[in-house]
């Protein structure tokens, strides 16, 4: 299944906060942008915030690079979630470790995967069935379907279609899905904040409220 794929940058705010959101990591609130959407002269922002758990676009922009009026038409053109999503996902940090790929088959894997695994790994851990490599990716695509605000399951079973896969079959989608939960790889959401502030020797970090 093709992925859509655009051309997007991310800027966190002033003062944003680095949350820490099983199994990614982003700086909010910040602001989304997608060049040549919905037309070639024109790009458009999304306002990305954290709301009750959730990570939405609070708000939307449609700016003209060439000084153009931007018309009610432009503004329609704009397919907000599918559009949003697809770029959002280019600016997680994932931050899982694939450790225990390595050597498992006399080969070493990936030591740091990207949440989308190219076709070649999807099909590896299909093979593989419910061990605990495939539950873990299973539990992260879950829990990152979750903080889109989509169905998780749903997700799942697209996300192994890769780019020229299949999609994973219901049946099986539910049963890792079971297993991984009842393993405790999936939880309810937990998020943790971190404050980044400059500094002369450089940038660390602060929890909130710590002087």
């Amino acid at each position: 299944m093709p992925k859509t794929t655009v051309k997007s940058s991310y800027t966190p705010d002033p003062g944003a906060v680095r949350h820490v959101l099983d199994p990614v990591f982003i700086e909010l609130p910040g602001t989304l942008t997608v060049a040549h959407v919905p037309a070639e002269t024109q790009d458009v922002s999304f306002r990305v915030e954290l709301v009750e758990n959730v990570l939405r676009p609070t708000a939307i922009t449609v700016s003209s690079r060439t000084g153009q009026e931007v018309t009610s038409t432009d503004l329609r053109a704009v397919n907000v979630q599918n559009l949003w999503r697809s770029a959002i996902v280019q600016h997680l940090e994932y931050w899982r470790g694939f450790h225990s790929w390595e050597n498992h088959d006399g080969t070493k894997v990936l030591a740091e995967s990207p949440i989308q695994l190219p076709d070649e790994d999807l099909e590896k851990l299909r093979l593989r069935g419910p061990e605990r490599d495939t539950l873990e990716y299973v539990a992260d695509i879950y829990s990152l379907g979750r903080l889109l605000g989509l169905a998780p399951a749903l997700y799942v079973q697209q996300t192994f279609a890769g780019e020229n896969l299949d999609p994973l079959p219901r049946t099986t989608a539910s049963k890792w899905i079971k297993k991984a939960r009842d393993l405790g790889m999936i939880q309810e959401p937990n998020v943790q904040q971190f404050q980044l502030l400059d500094e002369a020797d450089g940038i660390r970090v602060q929890h909130p409220g710590q002087d």
